[in-house]
């Protein structure tokens, strides 16, 4: 029987990221594209060519799943050195013209073979060199241009991206002890693909649930516009979806930026904690976000609890503030002062 769990994984974010830049590159959010124009050419141009939506398939070394609930990128990155070279082969076959077709992919995806030979791309030198067995290169270069990626597109909101997504997961973690799991299961695939015994997602695979063995991984994601994103890692099946409040981060109006101490002019800093607070958020993201101490933070986080403006949730080690609806009702203009993420 298959296991379930959540996992807030940075290398998924930023390869959401860049689908987001190949095909939404003129939707919000607009601090995305500014920021890909400042990763190197090399860099973008060897992750354009592997995350491509035109193959149907990214490789799979480029997501590596882990056991940790929050895997961090150097974690990420150090899976992606070590992937062996016959799994590095098989995940590159399914993109590149690099012996036959995989045609249980193709049966998956709903195609014959020769539709998904014409999917797959002419490789790379570096591609070519690791299917002929010399795959640290590749492997090396990949590594560099997700790193240079993920310090110029992600590393700078993070701490916005990952306060959206593990509320996402709280509330869910909520729904389940509260309403059961079914019903934490419908809202996820939406109650149209739910026919009380199973679930149809909006994917071109085709999978069947009970062959999987171990694990089936829940990543909410903030870049994922619509849909879910499925998939396979050995006999674990992860699926991404869009989590709650994610327009926060990708909304028309969000831009990325580390606040300005201009835009809070005016305002006490109890007032600003409360404006930062449109998303719940542990103490140590709202310090970077308002450029503040942590200590300073914890006081004021403190006083505004004591005084029924602010209630405290934990979520494993964390301890997540919210805003009450009192201090909805009480600062209403606080709407339009809000800090950008950071």
């Amino acid at each position: 029987m298959s296991t379930l769990r959540f996992t807030v994984s940075p290398l998924m974010q930023l390869i959401h990221a860049v689908l987001w830049i190949q095909q939404r590159p003129h939707l919000p959010p607009t601090w995305l594209p500014q920021r890909w124009s400042r990763v190197s050419p090399a860099s973008r141009t060897l992750l354009l060519d592997l995350i491509d939506p035109a193959t149907h398939s990214i490789p799979d070394f480029l997501l590596p799943l882990t056991d940790r609930y929050r895997p961090t990128i150097e974690t990420e990155l150090a899976v992606i050195a070590a992937t062996p070279l016959n799994d590095l082969r098989a995940h590159l076959r399914l993109t590149y013209r690099l012996g036959p077709v995989d045609e249980a992919f193709a049966g998956h995806l709903g195609v014959v073979p020769a539709v998904a030979d014409s999917w797959r791309k002419e490789p790379t030198e570096l591609v070519e060199a690791a299917w002929a067995g010399q795959c640290d290169p590749l492997l090396d270069a990949v590594q560099q241009a997700l790193a240079e990626a993920w310090q110029v597109l992600l590393a700078p909101t993070w701490p916005v991206i990952r306060a959206v997504t593990e509320t996402d997961v709280m509330y869910r973690l909520h729904l389940v002890k509260t309403a059961g799991m079914s019903s934490a299961a419908l809202e996820l695939v939406d109650g149209e693909a739910w026919d009380g015994q199973a679930a149809q997602l909006d994917s071109p695979l085709e999978l069947d649930l009970t062959r999987l063995r171990h694990r089936i991984v829940l990543a909410p994601a903030v870049l994922l516009d619509r849909g879910r994103a499925v998939i396979v890692s050995g006999d674990d099946l992860v699926v991404g979806y869009p989590c709650r409040g994610r327009a926060v981060v990708v909304g028309p109006h969000s831009t990325g930026d580390s606040p300005e101490e201009t835009t809070s002019e005016g305002l006490g800093t109890r007032h600003r904690l409360i404006a930062a607070l449109e998303i719940p958020q542990p103490g140590h993201s709202l310090a970077a976000r308002l450029g503040l101490s942590k200590a300073t933070v914890s006081y004021h986080l403190g006083r505004l609890h004591s005084s029924g403006l602010v209630e405290r949730r934990r979520l494993g080690r964390e301890v997540y503030y919210a805003r009450t609806p009192a201090a909805d009702r009480l600062t209403p203009s606080l709407r339009d002062v809000r800090p950008t993420p950071s």
